[in-house]
């Protein structure tokens, strides 16, 4: 899962020190020492001489080098040069021959009699898609910049630009009302942190819900799509207010960071544990939940730094599972040594419940908690609905079960559920080739009925017509329609053609077109079946004599192998 370029294995040794960076970059800082850091972490983590960075100015639509060792302030138009460029054209740009690339100005280096000899430059784009300005990093100790500087380096502009604009943000709040002025950055800081959309994750349903109890609070969560999986993040910090806020960013900062860089999770959770052991207070801790799913395998493995209970609605029985934490909380203490990750395996409908203190805590105007037997009730019954049906249900209870009473805590909801098998859809279709407009118009229906990704459309409807046209072809003497199914299943489709008037006629027995031969050379026949072979998943053949019943199956998922281009409805037809 996940875009990212791949990165050479980090070891724990060299994950420190990038998690440092992202530690310290999710703390508060004026704009200029910000600034300051950013240069020193690029020159440290890429092993490179010199780093500066370029701020837009929007109202002039300039460049400015805000820290530059001493050539103290320099603008230029956002265009010039490859700053301008990297800036314009929003993508990383990598020289190896500075002097040697026309867009270069060679003047800085004339003032200040230092050569450059290659450069990274990476535009800083923040998590909102804002353009805040260019990173340049001069002259590698060994050599150029290479692939794995370019991935490495991508990952630290992206955090870069987030801690920049977190600044500039806090510093344009800072005058006037101070305490309020906090509140208002605090909240837009977490706020920022949390998932803008729900990840989709074949055959889940994940869903995220954060409720303050005032203008900001010591909660968060995260739902991302990593390389290793889902990254699942329910985290509680000591305490309200500005502080645990920070707290609660810079630890997502560090995770998301960690996991990019390739990380596992017993080295995410036990590197980030103890460098926030270090740097937070003596007081300040957070109750997290990490854990990364495994949607193929259908299993979550995960750590808990003191969050519990950990509730798992199993749906075939009903019951409620209760897991305990298997850490302590996160920095409340530096792990020389981390006790084995716990494994959480779904089965369909089942439901990971994760639930911060401030709803089970909530209490009515008698006093009274809410508990955990009212999360058990609603979820029991209101099964089948969607994760963020369920997450509605929750607070409409909570709300009700208050009676006006205020809220004094965070409420956050992480809610994991495995989908339920769906229905095939089913239709039958005259045996003729007129049927394909047909054929089509239902494939498109129940993808969009059944949430079926739409790149995989052309692909299977290229299958079926071919699967379909060999039907109609030899089988001419039947008038007994062909039934087409259609199921989905976690990451693509099922597809199932039935012919239920047919000789046997085992396509996985026609061997495979030539296609290296000349055309002139080749023998007729076979090649819509060796194409279909090649582009889907897997094929299956069944032939039930008694019923003289032909069933032909094929799966196409996202992963799997793709179809010829030409593929599509109403062109690119290959019948033989």
């Amino acid at each position: 899962m996940g875009a990212a370029t791949p990165i050479r294995h980090l070891s724990a040794r060299d994950l420190e020190p990038i998690l440092a960076v992202a530690s310290k970059l999710a703390a508060p800082f004026d704009l200029d020492t910000m600034l300051g850091e950013v240069v020193s972490a690029a020159r440290h983590v890429l092993d490179a001489d010199r780093a500066s960075v370029w701020l837009h100015d929007a109202a002039t639509d300039e460049l400015v080098l805000e820290m530059s060792g001493d050539l103290g302030t320099v603008r230029m138009p956002a265009g010039k040069g490859i700053a301008g460029s990297c800036f314009r054209h929003r993508r990383l740009i990598n020289v190896a021959d500075c002097h040697a690339d026309e867009r270069f100005d060679p003047s800085m280096d004339r003032r200040t009699g230092y050569r450059t000899r290659c450069m990274l430059s990476l535009p800083l784009i923040d998590h909102k898609d804002v353009l805040v300005g260019v990173l340049q990093v001069l002259n590698k100790a060994s050599g150029v910049f290479d692939e794995d500087d370019e991935a490495l380096a991508t990952v630290l502009a992206a955090q870069c630009a987030v801690a920049i604009q977190r600044v500039r943000m806090m510093e344009a709040l800072v005058d006037g009302e101070l305490l309020r002025q906090e509140l208002e950055i605090a909240r837009s800081v977490q706020l920022g942190t949390l998932p803008a959309t729900m990840p989709a994750v074949p055959g889940y349903d994940v869903h995220g819900r954060f409720k303050p109890a005032g203008l900001t609070g010591g909660d968060t969560f995260d739902l991302q799509l990593v390389d290793q999986g889902l990254l699942v993040v329910l985290g509680d910090a000591t305490g309200h207010g500005m502080g645990p806020a920070l707290t609660v960013a810079q630890m997502q900062a560090m995770l998301r960071m960690a996991f990019r860089l390739g990380a596992d999770l017993d080295t995410a959770f036990k590197q980030v544990n103890n460098l926030l052991s270090e740097t937070l207070p003596a007081d300040r801790f957070i109750c997290a939940f990490i854990g990364l799913l495994d949607p193929g395998a259908h299993c979550i493995r995960f750590h808990s730094g003191g969050h519990g209970p950990i509730l798992v609605f199993r749906a075939a029985s009903g019951d409620f599972e209760v897991h305990r934490p298997t850490s302590f909380p996160v920095a409340a203490m530096r792990l020389p040594e981390l006790r084995v990750a716990a494994t959480l395996e779904f089965a369909p409908g089942d439901v990971l419940i994760l639930i911060s203190d401030g709803l089970t805590e909530y209490r009515d105007p008698a006093g009274e908690e809410y508990g955990h037997a009212r999360i058990h009730e609603v979820l029991r019954q209101h099964r089948g609905k969607t994760t963020s049906e369920l997450a509605d249900l929750l607070l409409e209870s909570m709300h009700a079960f208050a009676r006006g009473a205020p809220q004094e805590d965070d409420v956050t909801i992480v809610l994991i559920q495995r989908e339920m098998p769906r229905p095939a859809a089913v239709s039958s279709f005259e045996r003729s080739l007129d049927s394909l407009e047909a054929i089509f118009g239902f494939i498109a229906a129940t993808f969009a009925s059944q949430g079926i990704d739409a790149s995989l459309r052309p692909p299977v409807e290229f299958a079926v017509e071919e699967l379909f046209t060999n039907m109609v072809k030899y089988g001419k003497a039947s008038e007994a329609e062909v039934r087409l199914g259609l199921t989905r299943i976690p990451g693509g489709v099922e597809a199932t053609l039935i012919d239920d008037d047919s000789d046997p006629f085992d396509i996985n027995q026609v061997p495979d077109a030539n296609v290296d031969l000349p055309i002139e050379q080749r023998e007729p026949g076979g090649l819509g079946i060796h194409l279909v072979r090649r582009m889907v998943d897997s094929i299956e053949y069944e032939y039930r004599e008694e019923l003289r019943q032909t069933r032909i199956s094929f799966r196409k998922t996202l992963k799997g192998p793709s179809g010829p281009g030409a593929a599509k409805k109403g062109g690119g037809h290959v019948h033989d």
